[in-house]
């Protein structure tokens, strides 16, 4: 029995699976945002977390991806989020205070992306 059939039997409900991928991918784009040292360097971190959270929601709804689908589902929903978040740009660049920063961002952006890749697969049961 593999990770994914013991996942789906000791949880049983596909919204709790998809929580814990979102929460779980959320959490480790938090820690890569902070513990990246210079601005900007966190997205290398955090852009593998967040393809391997839509290959797994991808999995979750047992829809085929490729690696074309992983990218246009990845950057149609960054554009609609990231747009909506330049706000807090220059507050990044304050040592210690941007670190809280760009976490808080990463995650949020993270979850956001999570949640609106379920919402894509759950309507038309495909990424793109």
């Amino acid at each position: 029995m593999g990770f994914k059939d013991q996942f789906r039997r000791y949880v049983p409900d596909q919204h709790k699976r998809c929580a814990a991928i979102i929460h779980g991918a959320s959490a480790a784009s938090g820690a890569a945002a902070a513990g990246a040292i210079i601005p900007g360097s966190d997205s290398v971190a955090i852009m593998p977390v967040q393809v391997a959270m839509i290959t797994a929601l991808a999995d979750e709804f047992d829809v085929p991806w490729t690696d074309s689908a992983i990218r246009a589902a990845l950057y149609a929903s960054l554009g609609r989020i990231v747009g909506k978040g330049g706000a807090g740009l220059l507050l990044r660049w304050i040592p210690g205070y941007g670190n809280v920063v760009r976490a808080a961002v990463a995650a949020s952006v993270t979850e956001a992306l999570g949640w609106a890749v379920v919402k894509k697969l759950r309507t038309d049961g495909r990424l793109t």
